[in-house]
């Protein structure tokens, strides 16, 4: 019984949180606005998770290892190894940063305001860099996975993911645009957009 009221508990300190950060963003929402949300005190959040940003980390790592599954799910419907590759950069680059109200802008602001007491993790970087590595590389023809394999490619893709993201959240109305995909895939294809 009391097992089942932590994982309760612990629920709802996650749901709070993510309605909160999606709301507020994180650098506005404070650990008793989530305990409040969460219907619980302030240091009992403590007992779950040892800070803020700890919390943001248990929710964003699923969200975007979710986002990742669902692009990778769709890329393997997808025949055209243009179309894929083309895929991939609208997902990242204009989707996912929009995506439940800009969610994604939240890891900026807490690494943005991190400091090296508070654990800021690159697991998930490291994860998502070998997603896009696999994902570009089943995309390209063989004659170009020497422009990824072994480069830092997949790291400036996360990167320019990261851009976009803090974009979205300065200036909504404006997205990566078709002219700056269609380059990136010219460049890595070698191959015209208007040929996919």
């Amino acid at each position: 019984m009391s097992q089942v009221k932590k994982e309760e508990i612990h629920s709802a300190i996650l749901a709070s949180a993510f309605k909160l950060f999606k709301a507020n963003g994180y650098s506005s929402t404070t650990v008793p606005m989530i305990a409040r949300g969460a219907g619980i005190s302030p240091p009992n959040v403590y007992s779950y998770f040892s800070s803020k940003l700890q919390i943001l980390y248990a929710i964003h790592d699923p969200w975007m290892r979710e986002r990742f599954a669902a692009l990778d799910q769709e890329l393997r419907g997808r025949r055209s190894p243009a179309r894929r590759l083309r895929r991939i950069f609208e997902v990242l680059w204009r989707e996912l940063p929009a995506h439940e109200e800009g969610f994604a802008n939240n890891v900026i602001q807490a690494i943005s305001t991190a400091t090296p007491s508070d654990e800021y993790r690159t697991g998930l970087i490291g994860w998502m860099e070998q997603e896009i590595e696999r994902m570009l590389l089943d995309a390209l023809p063989a004659e170009r996975h020497a422009l990824v394999r072994g480069t830092d490619l997949p790291h400036m893709v996360v990167m320019a993911m990261d851009g976009y993201i803090m974009y979205r959240h300065t200036v909504p109305e404006r997205t990566c645009g078709d002219a700056t995909i269609d380059a990136f895939c010219r460049m890595l294809s070698g191959a015209d957009p208007a040929s996919r």
